[in-house]
């Protein structure tokens, strides 16, 4: 297929747009069905009391024997008491995998993923370094033509 006019050029770039926007609202509706555990969603709809969830959040406070850590899934909050003697502290993402019992508490826990908040503060301005440093080095090689809508090796 050759792109030699810029009607050509915007046309197959609407139509990837489109069809990654088809991809990205097809994987928003269903990636809930394909989960090893139950997460947010099953849990506020079908409360799977005794099963294994696999639930992730921000801790809000410790206790002596665990934490509460607080989700926003889809404009709702949910807090979510775990009792496990893993060292967190507030402001920390966590990720568990237990089993569910009342009054939102996860008992039994198999596995807590931490992040430290700092660490996640690091990952960002790590990334956005190298997003200008990428730009930097694409911009020094590669430059815009808005007749033609291309981009040209300088």
């Amino acid at each position: 297929m050759k792109l030699d006019t810029p009607q050509k050029r915007i046309v197959t770039g609407i139509i990837l747009v489109v069809a990654l926007a088809g991809l990205c609202a097809y994987y928003a509706t269903e990636y809930q069905n394909h989960l090893k555990y139950p997460s947010y969603e099953v849990i506020l709809s079908d409360y799977p009391q005794g099963e294994v969830v696999n639930v992730g959040g921000v801790v809000t406070s410790t206790f002596n024997g665990g934490f509460l850590m607080v989700k926003n899934h889809q404009s709702h909050l949910v807090t979510m008491k775990v009792l496990n003697d893993t060292p967190v502290t507030v402001e920390d993402s966590v990720s568990v995998v237990g089993v569910l019992a009342p009054d939102n508490t996860i008992v039994n826990v198999e596995r807590v993923e931490v992040t430290e908040y700092w660490n996640y503060i690091f990952l960002l301005l790590r990334s956005f370094l190298v997003l200008i440093f990428l730009i930097f080095i694409f911009h020094k090689y590669w430059s815009f033509n808005w007749k033609s809508y291309e981009f040209r090796r300088r």
